[in-house]
């Protein structure tokens, strides 16, 4: 493909009309519906670089600041779509890895191992089953595992999961539990859950699903929109929001406990809620006493955001730093609002980046939240790593970025180089306190990941 203006609007055109056929509303792209119907070929978004040209598959090859090469190390295979990867605060050397699917594996030093930790394949809902067309990737499933600040002493760990609902209305339901291990501490015992709490979920899609303890000792989840984008502003919800709980304690009737320093405690609004505005927010993490989310964007833009107590992100009033409009599902620069009806304001991204450049070569779709890296690489010092899922629906084209966090504004990002390419669909990124690593599926999206076990983890090295 040559580089005229005409060549690079039919490529993004067939870019598109891939989205088209294979579905984008799910986690794993963002488009609007302006997007997927131009017929003109012209980016809906304005950028904020000068325009560059793309690689001859309509990808944009330069539109990040080019960053250090790294390399990646193949450490489990065989998966079919890995969701995260956590540690607890134990002496053993072994790390939890999440298949989507309903499995949780240990990888230790002998790699990973065969007999799962926890199935939960027979309490999950049914994947891949009775979707819509437009959905291409089930985001349903085992989404979230977050241990105990004092697992080595209590043996508990916390999941989140896509549990079917005996209510024809719903799609599922949206399921945290609490499990223990096994009195040897292998294995986890199944027969131990206790449900938190069930929240009823009318869509397959939009999820999220991260758990996460902070230094508070107090466990935080991430909740998407579930296709409403009104939820993110409903403070009678906790859809669109980050909610912080006390698993060691009780409040009234409750399975668990609200901190009194919860935002809403003593105001209009569920008491659990401690951020909103986020449309998917897919990932989070915390660096010392820094919670970072990514939030899936749908018209334009995907962002990444540092959560904060009482804090409304925008969604769908604006989508990373700009003018939304919830009734088109389109983003523009005008008519912007900088607070809400209640009068908050609506904070900013610190990093965004758009799904297609000024030359509508494609940037990339579905951030992927991530972490400080805080291992060996040392080109890599204390950068904020994250993902993108893909920037491609018919080729495993995910991408991996580096940002500089700053004490305010944005921060500057760059994108990794990766030695040999990267094969995989970024879908989470795990550390261990020694190395960081990266987690997808080399099946593209066209081809129904889900039903393939192409999931791969890699270790990032220097």
């Amino acid at each position: 493909m040559n580089d005229s203006s005409s060549d690079r609007a039919v490529s993004r055109r067939s870019l598109l009309g891939t989205l088209g056929t294979v579905g984008a509303a799910g986690l794993l792209a963002g488009c609007s519906t302006d997007e997927r119907d131009a017929a003109d070929g012209t980016p809906s978004n304005t950028g904020t670089k000068t325009p560059r040209s793309g690689g001859p598959d309509g990808v944009s090859r330069t539109y990040f600041d080019q960053g250090p090469t790294v390399r990646l190390e193949e450490v489990a295979t065989g998966l079919t779509s890995p969701s995260a990867l956590v540690t607890a605060d134990e002496d053993a050397d072994r790390r939890f890895v999440l298949d989507q699917a309903g499995q949780v594996y240990v990888h230790d030093a002998e790699g990973l191992q065969s007999t799962p930790f926890l199935d939960l394949s027979d309490r999950l809902v049914a994947l891949g089953e009775g979707l819509p067309n437009w959905i291409a990737y089930d985001e349903r499933g085992l989404l979230g595992l977050a241990f105990h600040p004092e697992f080595a002493d209590n043996d508990l760990f916390y999941v989140r999961y896509s549990a079917p609902s005996d209510d024809s209305a719903l799609d599922h339901v949206e399921r945290l539990s609490e499990f223990s291990v096994t009195a040897d501490g292998t294995r986890a015992d199944p027969d131990s859950e206790r449900v938190l709490f069930e929240l009823p979920w009318e869509r397959p899609i939009h999820q999220a699903g991260t758990v996460e303890f902070g230094p508070d000792g107090y466990l935080y989840g991430a909740l998407g929109d579930g296709l409403n984008p009104y939820n993110a502003q409903d403070l009678d919800t906790l859809k669109g929001g980050i909610f912080r709980i006390d698993v060691d304690g009780r409040t009234d009737d409750l399975p668990y406990g609200i901190p009194e320093d919860n935002p809403l405690v003593g105001e209009d609004g569920r008491d659990e809620l401690y951020a909103w505005g986020l449309r998917n927010p897919w990932k989070m993490a915390f660096s010392g006493d820094r919670l970072i989310a990514g939030d899936v964007g749908q018209a334009t833009w995907e962002e990444v955001n540092v959560v904060e107590a009482g804090t409304n992100y925008g969604w769908p009033l604006k989508e990373g730093t700009h003018c939304h409009d919830p009734q088109l599902g389109t983003s523009s620069e005008e008519q912007c609002l900088v607070e809400s009806d209640r009068g908050e304001p609506l904070v900013d991204p610190v990093l965004e980046f758009p799904h297609f450049d000024e030359e509508g070569d494609a940037v990339g779709f579905a951030v992927i939240g991530g972490h400080v890296h805080t291992g060996g690489v040392d080109a890599l010092g204390d950068e904020y790593l994250c993902g993108v899922f893909t920037s491609s629906f018919t080729a495993a084209s995910g991408r991996l970025l580096a940002a500089t966090p700053q004490e305010s504004g944005t921060w500057p990002v760059r994108e990794l180089q990766v030695e040999g390419g990267l094969d995989i669909q970024v879908l989470s990124l795990g550390q261990d306190g020694s190395d960081s690593y990266v987690l997808g599926t080399r099946a593209p999206l066209a081809s129904d990941p889900l039903s393939r076990d192409e999931g791969v983890v890699y270790r990032l090295t220097a």
